[in-house]
């Protein structure tokens, strides 16, 4: 993963590099799985890679998987970063896996964030963390209460109120009464297709859909307000931050990228034809490559 990606690149004074997208193979194995410790009654499980990285080389990292997700939905991603010799580490948000409306329906973004932040303090050290979508937004959280390495966020939602986009406001009016009440629920499989994966090939939405995580519905409510949860100081985040977006995303618009890029001063790597669901496996060698060039050239900067 150490090459140049086959992709044509275009560089802005704000930092802004636009990829198109190129494919390549590459070798992959499984993680194994490992526990984390109870809290609350639940049972979250993380994923951790089988590899032990140097002590000294290069850093844990810790990826948050986002909401409708699950720690095996970023194993496409894990396989790239332990190639490089990385050691990732992926906690299951609450009541998400295994599926417990119960704990979905007690659960807040700030639940997902003392989950996220335990396992944070539990790599030791200072981690690279690594978000997509709300776990782009615990990825903020906890750059801003600890000082990572490094901070990845990869179709981030704000620390702020989520704004629709007209696209997907008719798929949003049928989760209105399941988002107001904080209950959990899952969308139907033509909004998954239609908005969270929109572009993605149509066998691989059909094997994706089934593994979505049922979500909860406090979690939504609290992004789409801009609850108290969702803030994030921005002075507090003093590590290198990247920002990746998708160009198609319907979830999370281009000017909030933007603007998110904006706040912390980053590189903002931006990937045309990709939708929110910018983790696939179908786009894995088109986007975690240029994100393991600027961490391998950040952390080598910081040495």
């Amino acid at each position: 993963m150490n090459s140049p990606i086959d992709a044509s690149a275009v560089c802005f004074d704000s930092g802004l590099i636009t990829y198109q997208p190129s494919c390549r193979c590459l070798d992959s194995w499984c993680p194994r799985e490992s526990g984390l410790k109870p809290r609350d009654g639940d049972q979250p499980r993380a994923h951790t890679d089988p590899v032990q990285a140097e002590a000294g080389e290069k850093p844990p990292i810790l990826f948050l998987h986002g909401v409708f997700g699950r720690p095996s939905l970023l194993e496409p991603w894990t396989r790239v970063f332990q190639a490089a010799g990385y050691r990732t580490h992926a906690p299951t948000l609450p009541g998400r896996d295994p599926s417990d409306d119960a704990v979905l329906a007690r659960t807040g973004i700030d639940d997902c964030f003392q989950v996220a932040l335990e396992a944070y303090d539990r790599l030791g050290g200072s981690p690279v963390v690594i978000g997509h979508s709300m776990g782009g937004l615990l990825t903020q959280r906890i750059a801003a209460a600890r000082r990572p390495a490094a901070a990845v966020l990869l179709a981030s939602i704000p620390p702020g109120v989520l704004w629709p986009q007209p696209t997907a406001l008719p798929h949003l009016a049928p989760l209105l009464p399941a988002v107001l009440g904080g209950k959990p629920f899952k969308p139907s499989d033509r909004t998954m297709r239609e908005v969270p994966l929109s572009t993605l090939p149509a066998a691989e939405q059909d094997a994706l859909i089934p593994l979505l995580a049922r979500d909860s519905g406090r979690v939504f409510r609290e992004m789409s307000l801009g609850a108290r949860s969702t803030k994030v100081t921005a002075a507090d985040i003093t590590c290198p931050v990247l920002c990746v977006s998708a160009g198609a995303d319907r979830n999370v618009a281009q000017w909030i990228s933007r603007r998110i890029a904006k706040r912390y001063r980053a590189e903002h790597q931006v990937h045309p034809g990709l939708p929110h669901w910018i983790i696939a496996e179908s786009a894995v060698d088109t986007v975690a490559p240029p994100v393991l060039d600027w961490l391998d050239a950040t952390l080598r900067g910081r040495r």
